[in-house]
């Protein structure tokens, strides 16, 4: 039998402190890159509302806090990325697989900035103000 244990952490978007009580559920891990933990907690964070989910290794008995929101920009790719790596390491059109790598990985860097900025805006407010 589990028993509840409580978890502080800090949220990877707006470092506010939360404070948790994690039972010992197991929920589904429906994450490609993540493939190797298992999802104990979800949460939305208290300050800037994002959802949050809570990753436990088995095997190494470590954690890791994730916004579910930015993890989901890099699992769209995750197949893709995973087939072009195996063909750069065949070696076989190294240069066009380097391309379509670098190509994808600025897909997934802009999707997280778009992110970021997005969840800023809803947070703070207009950041434009009105000049005359």
């Amino acid at each position: 039998m589990n028993l509840p244990s409580l978890k502080i952490n800090k949220c990877p978007c707006c470092n506010a402190v939360n404070i948790n009580i994690v039972n010992g559920a197991v929920h589904k891990n429906n994450f490609y890159s993540l493939k190797d933990y298992a999802i104990k907690f979800f949460f939305n964070c208290r300050k800037c509302k994002q959802e949050l989910g809570l990753f436990f290794h088995n095997l190494n008995k470590t954690s890791k806090l994730v916004w579910l929101d930015y993890l989901k920009c890099e699992d769209e790719f995750y197949f893709s990325l995973n087939k072009l790596y195996d063909e750069k390491k065949k070696k076989s059109k190294r240069e066009k697989t380097l391309k379509e790598i670098n190509a994808i990985n600025n897909k997934i860097y802009l999707n997280r900035v778009k992110l970021k900025i997005k969840v800023k805006i809803q947070n703070q407010g207009m950041l434009i103000r009105h000049i005359y």
